[in-house]
C-alpha cells in the first residue's frame, strides 16, 4: 500500500512538470516575485493524509513508536492499554498524545467490508436514535471515523451503548454488566 501511495505521489509530481511555463507568466506551479525579488511561496493545502502522517511521526518522535497511516485502515494513534502495558508506557502515550493530537485531521477514512457494515448497521442506527451521531459507511464502504474522543465523551454515550450493544453480533456483548 505504501508503494502505491509513493507511486501515486510520483505520478502527481511528474504530471505537474510536463511543460515549462512561459517566461514571465505566473502559474499555480511557479511562484510570483514580490518586492525584493524573492519568490512568494505557492500555498499548498495539507491533506488529511499529510496531517495524519505528521501526527504519527510526532508520536514516534515523542517516544511512542507509531506506524504511518494507511488510507482505508484504522488510524494508528499509538495509544494502547491492557495486559502487559506498564503505567510508565501509558504515561508516555498520554504525554505524546497531548503534544501531537492537534496535528490530527478531524476524521479519517476507514474502509469496512460489506460484512462489517451489515453486522454494525442496526447498532449504528440505534446509537443515532439515542442521540449519538455514529458515522455511517458511504456507498463505497468508507466511514469517516472521528479522530478525537468527543463522540465517546458525549453526554448519554454510555447509556446509548448499553441500549444498543446487543445489536452488534459480538460474543463479548453476551454478558450482562
Amino acid at each position: 500500500m505504501k508503494l502505491i501511495a509513493l507511486g501515486m505521489a510520483a505520478v502527481l509530481v511528474v504530471s505537474g512538470c510536463d511543460t515549462p511555463p512561459e517566461k514571465g507568466v505566473a502559474t499555480a506551479q511557479t511562484p510570483t516575485a514580490v518586492a525584493g525579488g524573492a519568490p512568494e511561496p505557492v500555498p499548498t493545502k495539507e491533506t488529511d493524509y499529510d496531517k495524519a502522517l505528521r501526527f504519527t511521526r510526532c508520536m514516534t518522535d515523542n517516544g511512542v513508536p507509531t506506524n504511518d497511516p494507511v488510507l482505508g485502515e484504522m488510524l494508528p494513534t499509538g495509544l494502547s492499554w491492557g495486559p502487559g502495558v506498564t503505567a510508565a508506557a501509558i504515561e508516555a502515550q498520554r504525554a505524546a498524545w497531548g503534544k501531537c493530537k492537534a496535528l490530527l485531521p478531524q476524521t479519517w477514512p476507514v474502509k469496512l467490508d460489506q460484512r462489517e457494515i451489515e453486522r454494525s448497521r442496526n447498532y449504528v442506527l440505534c446509537m443515532r436514535e439515542n442521540g449519538i451521531p455514529e458515522p455511517i459507511a458511504d456507498a463505497n464502504g468508507v466511514v469517516d471515523q472521528p479522530t478525537d474522543d468527543q463522540l465517546y465523551r458525549m453526554p448519554g454515550y454510555d447509556q446509548a451503548v448499553a441500549k444498543c450493544r446487543h445489536l452488534v453480533d459480538d460474543p463479548a456483548n453476551d454478558h450482562q454488566d
